[in-house]
């Protein structure tokens, strides 16, 4: 688990290359997947010039082991952690697009596309 997400985004334009990196630190350390991405959603939302993008990443920072983690009482963590541990292990047994949240079914979605795929290329 982190606790630096950094995000990044390239312009599409080559004539006028635009584009950010930025990282900011959050408050605990996380591997829980929705967590790094609200944060990086926080950093694009914050930096994007609102022009066309050919190329976004994030990455996670900070990296420690999950041994030894403060537990929270309220905000139901725990729960969420093994959620994604067990999504992990049917993706692990039966492919990529095994399991996935429901929002990958919205129409925009390249959940489905990606999953077939090896560093954007087909299988």
């Amino acid at each position: 688990m982190g606790d630096i997400v950094h995000a990044g985004a390239q312009g599409a334009d080559f004539e006028r290359p635009s584009g950010f990196a930025r990282q900011m630190k959050i408050g605990d350390p996380t591997q829980i997947t929705r967590e790094v991405f609200a944060a990086a959603k926080q950093l694009f939302q914050k930096h994007w010039d609102r022009q066309p993008v050919r190329k976004i990443w994030v990455s996670l920072g900070g990296l420690r082991s999950d041994d030894v983690r403060q537990l929270t009482l309220f905000d139901g963590r725990e729960r969420r952690l093994r959620l994604e541990r067990t999504m992990d292990e049917i993706r692990e047994q039966f492919g990529p697009a095994a399991i996935f949240f429901g929002s990958s079914l919205k129409r925009t979605s390249q959940m489905k596309v990606l999953a077939t795929k090896i560093g954007g290329h087909y299988k």
